[in-house]
């Protein structure tokens, strides 16, 4: 019993000096302008699809793009990056030979050859139009 007293004492003047401590409405107001908000992204790769193959791919390849290749940090070598890359091939040349040339891009997909390509002078990086 006096266990559960003394932890439950514990629990409220950890509580009340959390409270003590808190930011007050003027101190988080001065401070909300610090933090920069993230501007939302728009993938202009992904607008006018002219069937639902174009969309499926366009679809899968933003899927990949925002859930697995953004893990990473950004390492990419080329301009556009491989998942952009992959909707534009794909709306360019079709679905098998779209993904085919992505498959082919993937496996450039390194700094070994930097030779092969220009570059890019803003974004320091490697141009590899579909």
């Amino acid at each position: 019993m006096a266990r559960i007293l003394s932890t439950t004492t514990l629990f409220l003047l950890l509580l009340c000096l959390n409270q003590a401590i808190a930011q007050s409405k003027n101190e988080i107001s001065l401070h909300r302008g610090v933090i920069q908000q993230a501007p939302k992204k728009v993938y202009k790769e992904a607008k006018g699809n002219k069937n639902e193959v174009q969309y499926l791919f366009s679809g899968l390849f933003l899927f990949y793009k925002t859930f697995f290749s953004s893990q990473d940090l950004t390492v990419c070598t080329f301009t556009p990056s491989c998942s952009e890359y992959g909707i534009l091939t794909v709306k360019k040349y079709g679905v098998v030979m779209g993904g085919i040339r992505t498959m082919d891009r993937l496996t450039r997909c390194n700094g070994l050859s930097p030779m092969k390509y220009e570059i890019d002078v803003q974004a320091k990086l490697l141009i590899d139009k579909p």
